[in-house]
C-alpha cells in the first residue's frame, strides 16, 4: 500500500497495547490459475533462526535479484526486517497476473531458494502467506516494475470488517488510498485487496484484505509514516474504526525496507 495508515495510528496503538495477532489467512473465495487480468499480490511473513539469519538473507536477497532482473512479469519484491525484531522478516511480491506467480515458482533461482528452505529448515515457526488481488490500481501497475526505494518504511497489514459493513469500509479504504496517492509527497505505495485462495498454495477468505504501504522521509521512512498519521483521510478512517466495524482484531507489522 502506498502508505496508508488508517490503519495505521489504529494498529500502531493496537500493538502497543499488544492487542495484534499473528496474521493468518482463512478461505472460501477460490482462485484458478486460468487467465485474469488483476495483478496478484503476496504477503508473508516469516521468522528466522538467529543461527540461520545470515544464511536466509543472502538465499532471500539472490530469489529477489534474480527475479526483478530475471522475469519481466515480476512487478515487485520487497524484503523488509521487523522493526523489533531483527530475526522476523516481511515480503511484499507482486506479478501482472496469477499465470505469472505460478511461472515464477518454476524458476531455477526460486527452485534455488526453495532447495535452500528444505535443506536448511530456517524457520523459526511456519510462514504465513496471504493472497491477494490488487484494487484500484492505475494501468501502469501492470506496465512497468515498481520503483526500488531505499531507507523507506514498510507495514503489511491484514483486516477482517463485518459483513454487515462492508461496503461502508470499502468506501473508507478507497478514500483513503485516494488520499494517501494523491496528496502525499511522502508516500510511496498503497495497495490493498481482498483475500483469495490458491489451490495448494494459500488459502484465503471473505471480508479479509490485506494491506501493503511504504513511506519515506527521515528516520528510515518512519516520517513519512507520521505525516500519513496525521492526514484528513486518516482521520476519516480513525473515525470508522470507532464504530466496531471488524469480526476480530486488525494485524499491522511494521518494518524497514532491506536494499543493498
Amino acid at each position: 500500500m502506498t502508505a496508508s495508515t488508517s490503519i495505521a495510528t489504529v494498529l500502531l496503538l493496537l500493538a502497543t497495547l499488544n492487542l495484534l495477532k499473528p496474521a493468518q489467512c482463512f478461505s472460501t473465495i477460490t482462485m484458478t490459475t486460468s487467465s485474469n487480468p488483476q495483478p496478484l499480490a503476496l504477503n508473508l511473513k516469516v521468522k528466522v533462526k538467529p543461527s540461520q539469519r545470515t544464511k536466509f538473507l543472502t538465499a532471500i536477497q539472490a530469489n529477489q535479484q534474480s527475479t526483478r532482473m530475471n522475469e519481466p512479469n515480476n512487478l515487485q519484491f520487497v524484503i523488509g526486517q521487523d522493526i523489533n525484531d531483527a530475526d522476523t522478516f516481511y515480503l511484499h511480491e507482486e506479478f501482472v497476473n496469477c499465470e505469472a506467480f505460478m511461472e515464477h515458482r518454476e524458476t531455477e533461482h526460486y527452485r534455488v531458494y526453495k532447495e535452500f528452505v528444505t535443506k536448511e529448515d530456517p524457520f523459526e515457526e511456519p510462514p504465513v502467506m496471504c493472497l491477494y488481488h490488487l484494487r484500484e490500481e492505475n494501468d501502469d501497475v501492470v506496465k512497468k516494475k515498481r520503483g526500488v526505494h531505499k531507507q523507506s518504511f514498510g507495514l503489511n497489514v491484514n483486516l477482517y470488517p463485518k459483513q454487515s459493513v462492508r461496503n461502508e469500509f470499502l468506501q473508507v479504504i478507497s478514500d483513503n488510498k485516494r488520499g494517501t496517492d494523491t496528496l502525499e509527497e511522502l508516500a510511496l505505495q498503497y495497495s490493498y485487496g481482498e483475500s483469495i485462495t490458491l489451490d495448494g498454495i494459500a488459502e484465503g477468505s471473505s471480508n479479509t484484505f490485506h494491506f501493503h504501504e511504504q513511506y519515506t522521509g527521515k528516520d528510515h521512512g518512519k516520517e513519512g509514516f507520521d505525516a500519513h498519521a496525521s492526514m484528513p483521510h486518516f482521520a476519516a478512517w480513525e473515525e470508522f474504526v470507532k464504530t466496531d466495524p471488524f469480526e476480530k482484531d486488525p494485524e499491522v507489522f511494521f518494518f524497514k525496507i532491506i536494499e543493498d
